[in-house]
């Protein structure tokens, strides 16, 4: 990790490491976000999708997919509220 490639300057080299760190950090922010967990029963509440409750099934990002029945709905994750 300490050493420089030939032909690369110091500063490159460290322009190239803050970026891989910015670009990590932002991932792991983007996946910690959704706190519901796998087949938890949710209530998605959308203008364009409707109110409907159904099990997580998919978790990517900020965006979690509700499985109804034999359809795929997704929400943001914002959107969704724990089932009474």
């Amino acid at each position: 990790m300490g050493e420089i490639r030939g032909g690369a300057s110091a500063s490159g080299t460290r322009v190239e490491r803050l970026s891989a760190l910015v670009r990590h950090t932002m991932a792991r922010a983007r996946a910690a976000a959704v706190p519901y967990r796998l087949g938890e029963i949710v209530i998605g509440d959308d203008p364009f999708n409707g109110r409907r409750e159904g099990a997580v099934a998919v978790k990517k990002g900020t965006f979690v997919g509700l499985q109804i029945g034999d359809q795929m709905c997704f929400y943001d994750y914002r959107q969704l509220r724990r089932s009474d």
